[in-house]
């Protein structure tokens, strides 16, 4: 007798199994592929599961899996995972106090440090615009500005598109 290698996909079927096996063969089953687990609910929802299943479909359109049948209880397995993500982020989070004052502070110093960089963004804008207005006259920019109610950028794009024709410059950014 030779020896099985290991790591080789070998199952071994009982007297029982094999016998039930060659009579399903001789009904014509269907071998259903690509089925990975198979759960069947009891009425107190409970779940009973076989995982990688073999699954035979019969000429009427039932189905007969042959696999081993493990309780399945999918309450304990999420109370599991909530408590083990709970833990984790306690062990993340063992220093951060969340009071309410706490929160408000934290949501504070956020909201100041989005200002500043709002505050940032528009000096490097306006320097970059300062830039780009070359020839342009700041009297000629404000008109724009104030008459179609626009920012600065779109004054000095217009009046580049018109060539520094600010009723033109104007008209344009009022449709």
């Amino acid at each position: 007798m030779s020896a099985i290698p290991t790591n080789a996909n070998v199952t071994v079927l009982s007297k029982n199994e094999k016998k039930a096996r060659e009579i399903i063969s001789k009904l014509g089953l269907k071998k259903v592929n690509g089925i990975v687990r198979v759960a069947f609910r009891k009425k107190n929802n409970e779940i009973i599961a076989i995982e990688r299943p073999e699954v035979y479909k019969t000429v009427g359109g039932n189905y007969v899996v042959f696999g081993e049948p493990k309780k399945d209880d999918f309450t304990q397995r999420l109370a599991a995972a909530q408590q083990q993500l709970q833990q984790t982020t306690l062990s993340d989070n063992d220093t951060v106090d969340r009071s309410p004052e706490a929160i408000q502070a934290d949501m504070k110093a956020a909201a100041e440090a989005n200002e500043s960089k709002k505050d940032e963004k528009k000096e490097n804008d306006e320097a970059e615009e300062a830039e780009e207005a070359g020839d342009l006259s700041n009297e000629d920019i404000e008109l724009v500005m104030q008459q179609a109610n626009v920012s600065r950028g779109k004054a000095i794009k217009a009046l580049k598109q018109h060539d520094a024709d600010i009723v033109n410059a104007i008209m344009s950014l009022s449709k």
